[in-house]
C-alpha cells in the first residue's frame, strides 16, 4: 500500500529588491532645522529630470530651486519639528533610477525579476517501508518589475514608513519567461517558453497548447499565479 505523507507547497522568490535606499543626504542647511526653516530633502535632477543626489537643504537656501549651480526640488518633507527625513535616489545604470517630472517622482524597477514555486510530494509505501519524492517546480522570470510614484505632497506630515505610493502597470513590451520541471525517481521532464510582451491569461493558454507545451499547460494556473501583474487584463 502506498501512502501520500506529506504535500509541501511553498512559494520561493529570488526578486531584485524593488526598494530604492532611503538615503543620508549631503548637507546643505543655512542653520539649524526649525518647523520655521525645515531640513527638507531636496533631489538634484539633471537636464532630463533624472535624480543624481539628495541633500538636506532649508527653503531659505535651496527655495530658489537652485543649489550648486544645479536644479533642486523638494522631495521628502521633514518631521512637525523640521528634522530630515531622509530621501529616494539610486545611481545611473542600476535600472532603479528615480525621475522627476511635473511633480511626480518615479521609482524605476528595469530590473529581472524571478518567482519560483516548488511543490513537493512525498509517498511512502508501507510494505516495502520505502519512500518516494516527486518535485514539481514553476518558474517564472519577468524583464522588469512595476515602477511607482509619489509626490512631494505625498510625503508631508508623514515618516517614511507611511509614504504611499502608487504602482504603475508593467510596460506591454515586458518579456517573461517561464519554465516547468517535474522530477521523480525514474525521469526528469522540463519545458520552458518566452513571450516577448505582456498577453492575456487565454492568450497565455493558448499559445502553450500552439507550441505543444503539455507540461507548462498542466500548470496553467500556478504560472498564471506567478505571472500576476504581468498579465493583461
Amino acid at each position: 500500500m502506498k501512502l501520500k505523507n506529506k504535500v509541501i507547497g511553498t512559494t520561493l522568490g529570488v526578486i531584485a529588491s524593488f526598494f530604492v535606499f532611503i538615503s543620508v543626504p549631503e548637507i546643505a542647511n543655512a542653520g539649524e532645522c526649525s518647523a520655521a526653516d525645515p531640513c527638507l530633502t531636496y533631489a538634484m535632477l539633471d537636464s532630463a529630470g533624472t535624480v543624481i543626489n539628495i541633500i538636506v537643504c532649508q527653503p531659505s537656501v535651496c527655495g530658489s530651486g537652485i543649489w550648486d549651480g544645479r536644479k533642486v526640488v523638494p522631495q521628502v518633507a521633514a518631521t512637525p519639528e523640521g528634522q530630515n527625513q531622509g530621501g529616494y535616489y539610486n545611481p545611473a545604470g542600476s535600472g532603479r533610477e528615480v525621475v522627476h517630472s511635473n511633480g511626480t517622482f518615479t521609482m524605476n524597477n528595469n530590473v529581472p525579476t524571478t518567482n519560483a514555486d516548488v511543490v513537493v510530494n512525498t509517498t511512502v509505501d508501507v510494505v516495502t517501508n520505502t519512500t518516494s519524492t516527486e518535485t514539481s517546480t514553476v518558474t517564472v522570470s519577468k524583464s522588469a518589475g512595476n515602477a511607482s510614484t509619489f509626490s512631494y505632497e505625498d510625503t508631508v506630515g508623514k515618516s517614511p514608513s507611511e509614504i504611499s505610493f502608487t504602482t504603475l502597470p508593467l510596460p506591454n513590451n515586458t518579456s517573461a519567461t517561464v519554465s516547468a520541471t517535474d522530477v521523480s525517481s525514474t525521469s526528469t521532464t522540463t519545458e520552458s517558453t518566452t513571450f516577448e510582451e505582456r498577453k492575456t491569461a487565454e492568450e497565455v493558454s493558448s499559445i502553450l497548447i500552439q507550441r505543444n507545451l503539455t507540461l507548462l499547460q498542466s500548470k496553467i494556473s500556478r504560472l498564471l499565479a506567478l505571472l500576476d501583474a504581468w498579465i493583461k487584463k
